[in-house]
């Protein structure tokens, strides 16, 4: 991802991504691996047919956690870089 798109943007597209990832982890691999389990299987193999579902989750979490991080309050926050003053400067000539 280039450096002129925003934090904004930035987080949005990991937000989706952790949402999109967990859930797909969750529903498709690791809920199979769980239902298809045997109660004869060791400790070992349990626990790592429980560990997509568990990374899953972390994901869905860490998205939700994302989603509620405060966002700037200023609009010019949202999408302007760090150096946005210095670069409209720079195009009205001065």
């Amino acid at each position: 991802m280039s450096q002129s798109s925003s934090p904004y943007v930035r987080r949005l597209l990991w937000i989706v991504a952790c949402f999109l990832g967990g859930f797909t982890v969750l529903c498709v691999s690791g809920w199979a691996l769980v239902v298809n389990g045997s109660t004869q299987d060791s400790t070992v193999t349990t626990l790592l047919r429980w560990l997509p579902v568990s990374v899953g989750a972390i994901m869905v979490a860490l998205g939700f956690f994302l989603l509620n991080l405060p966002v700037p309050e200023d609009p010019e926050d949202f999408f302007l870089g760090d150096d946005a003053d210095g670069q409209i400067n720079k195009m009205d000539g001065r």
